[in-house]
């Protein structure tokens, strides 16, 4: 888990979450739920606006959307552990199938997470990866 300072010069450790949504109003939503949950958390539009960022995210786990313009939840994966980071990561999808799922688990997803999700199970599933 990371541990970051809050801009008073506090210690924080509470874990950081990265989601990359392409809907503004989900991505929007989760972020007030998670926050109000206690996670801090950092978003991007896209996979290309992650990707750009070049691996230096410093999150302590992943939550990617699958379907994406240009560049889609499973090769933001692929591009992450090409590069040799492990950071746990959660695949959100509103196409959910048997077959993608075990085609995100093979890629190096932690878990699959079905739209629209449903908050309990969302951190449950947040707190599950982190373990």
């Amino acid at each position: 888990m990371t541990l970051s300072v809050d801009p008073h010069g506090a210690a924080n450790d509470r874990p950081r979450l990265v989601l990359i949504e392409d809907d503004e109003n989900v991505r929007r939503s989760m972020t007030m739920f998670l926050r109000a949950r206690g996670y801090q958390i950092d978003t991007y539009r896209n996979g290309t606006e992650f990707l750009m960022m070049r691996g230096q995210h410093g999150g302590d786990c992943l939550l990617i959307d699958y379907k994406m313009p240009r560049v889609d939840g499973l090769e933001v994966i692929k591009r992450l552990r090409a590069r040799n980071d492990r950071t746990p990561a959660i695949m959100i999808t509103g196409f959910y199938s048997e077959t993608l799922r075990q085609k995100a688990l093979s890629n190096g997803f932690m878990d699959v997470v079905e739209k629209p999700t449903r908050p309990d199970a969302l951190v449950k599933t947040i707190q599950d990866t982190l373990n």
